[in-house]
């Protein structure tokens, strides 16, 4: 905690089917792992986090409150007194939760789909995270960012093409990248992440290099 007070992450992005809550849920579920207080708030009208702690059985021991309204960024706020990290799972097209989310974010995580046509998505979503570091309340802390990569294809030479576009083009990429793997549907399951099945499996590797530059960019 700094100040007293946990870290805020949000993950936002301006297009569905990112894998923006598989993303979110794994950062929580790794950093819980590894000794960090983690709540998380599923501000995403879907839900999913909420449906997929319900699948566990029992359910995972890890705090998630549905909060779809514009009094998010308080309800973050109050949650960082009492815990560590709060990760909150916003929904995937522009909405007022999701500006108010990001008003209050310490970092901004915005997953995108290794396919070109996803890169416009992404670009929109950093405008977005722009549009908010410029107004009055953040523009002296602005909220960091970083584009993580997801449903990545091994060995595809298209997610590496993305890469080096967007590198180029001046934005910041996680050097990490959620792969494409099919225990991440069979975790889902039962209410875990990979992280819980296997642990030396290759998305648990994944989503532990992920949490790594996460914490080290929040400075732990």
């Amino acid at each position: 905690m700094r100040n007293g007070t946990g870290a805020i992450v949000v993950m936002a992005t301006l297009k569905g089917g990112s894998g923006k809550s598989t993303a979110a849920a794994c950062l929580a579920a790794h950093c819980q792992l590894g000794g960090v207080r983690a709540a998380m708030i599923d501000a995403d009208p879907q839900a999913s986090l909420l449906h997929w702690q319900g699948l566990g059985d029992p359910p995972l021991d890890l705090p998630i409150i549905a909060d779809t309204s514009e009094a998010v960024a308080q309800r973050a706020r109050e949650l960082a007194r009492d815990v560590d990290l709060v990760v909150i799972d916003t929904a995937g097209f522009r909405n007022r939760t999701m500006i108010e989310a990001l008003s209050v974010a310490d970092m901004a995580v915005v997953p995108i789909k290794a396919s070109p046509l996803d890169i416009a998505a992404a670009i929109d979503t950093v405008r977005l995270i722009e549009e908010v570091n410029a107004t009055e309340e953040r523009r002296a802390r602005p909220m960091s960012y970083r584009l993580l990569l997801t449903q990545v294809t091994v060995g595809s030479a298209v997610a590496r093409h993305v890469r080096e576009e967007l590198a180029q083009s001046g934005y910041a990429l996680f050097a990490a990248e959620l792969a494409n793997r099919v225990v991440y549907a069979e975790a889902s399951l039962v209410g875990r992440m990979p992280i819980h099945i296997d642990a030396e499996s290759a998305a648990a590797r994944d989503g532990e290099a992920f949490a790594r530059e996460v914490r080290l960019a929040l400075g732990w």
